[in-house]
């Protein structure tokens, strides 16, 4: 039972998530060689930003080659980690896994949900539901943006990213599209990501729930 004490802003993020986004963070255990397990990588042989079956193909680890500036080589390095997590956020919704969905969940969605139970609770319900807007493809990204936010000394606080996500769904004998919008978070260079819905939500509410996205939210 979801707590009902529960903020309007945490019901807004909840029903957001009852249509089909995001509120998850994902921690990555992926070799940063893009020799590294060539043979069972999805992503080996597609060109960055193209649709794969396993989702939208990431950056490569040689991008890094292309800069000298240790700030945009670490940019390229984390495009690959959101990119990467969001695929498989999206994956985990299609197959309707709850536990594989809600251990990647962002810690103050969680708790405005009454904790890890309250979440599951609220997830399971909106997979079961029959009435709801069923996809059966999720393409998130490419990304548009991934910013460093860093502190008034110039230190690193965290790395944020912005995409688009594209949800297809059948009416009526035709396929149809929804287009969302999701922000990125991680505060540990990538081993643990987060994201959150941010269509349609006013940016005061975003900076309740993660106030440095705003790196990527201005150009």
């Amino acid at each position: 039972m979801i707590n009902k004490t529960l903020s309007a802003l945490g019901l807004a993020l909840l029903c957001i998530l009852g249509l089909g986004m995001f509120g998850c963070g994902q921690e990555s255990n992926d070799d940063h060689s893009d020799s590294a397990n060539a043979n069972t990588d999805p992503y080996a042989n597609a060109a960055a930003g193209s649709e794969t079956p396993a989702g939208i193909a990431p950056p490569k680890y040689t991008d890094t080659l292309k800069f000298s500036d240790p700030l945009a080589k670490d940019s390229v390095k984390l495009s690959i980690a959101f990119q990467r997590a969001a695929n498989e956020l999206g994956a985990a919704y299609l197959n309707k896994d709850v536990n594989g969905y809600a251990k990647f969940c962002l810690p103050a969605i969680e708790k405005m949900a009454g904790g890890p139970a309250g979440y599951r609770a609220k997830l399971q319900s909106i997979f079961q539901d029959k009435k709801a807007t069923q996809y059966f493809k999720i393409l998130s990204g490419p990304i548009q943006r991934t910013k460093a936010s860093l502190d008034d000394q110039g230190y690193l606080q965290g790395w944020y990213c912005l995409m688009p996500v594209k949800m297809f769904r059948r009416e009526a004998g035709k396929v149809m599209e929804d287009i969302k919008w999701m922000g990125g978070q991680t505060l540990d260079e990538g081993k643990t990501v987060y994201f959150i819905d941010i269509t349609n939500v006013p940016p005061e509410n975003i900076m309740q729930i993660m106030p440095d996205l705003k790196v990527v939210l201005v150009k």
